[in-house]
């Protein structure tokens, strides 16, 4: 019974399935290349390397940023969509219920 209750347990582990992915931010430019050749395009990573700058009259360090097609293209949609509801003006639209 024992070793029963412990195969089943191993099984039950080694079908969980992780998560966490590879870290993108700490790929090398070759690994993100080879990682990519292996992905669908909306998997592919897209990376903004780190920088400093002067933004809104402080200097900040930006970290490097790596995001798939797929997030990038929704979170256009999203801006666009949250554009469109505030009209450009930052003034929220009123909300129209049927």
């Amino acid at each position: 019974m024992n070793k029963l209750l412990t195969t089943i347990t191993l099984l039950g582990l080694s079908s969980c399935e992780s998560t966490v992915g590879p870290s993108f931010e700490e790929m090398s430019e070759t690994e993100l290349v080879t990682y990519n050749a292996s992905v669908p395009v909306d998997e592919k990573v897209v990376c903004q390397e780190a920088y400093a700058d002067w933004i809104g009259g402080s200097y900040r360090r930006i970290p490097k940023i790596c995001a798939t097609v797929r997030e990038i293209k929704r979170q256009q949609r999203q801006a666009e969509a949250d554009s469109v509801r505030t009209n450009g003006s930052g003034a929220a639209l009123p909300s129209v219920v049927c």
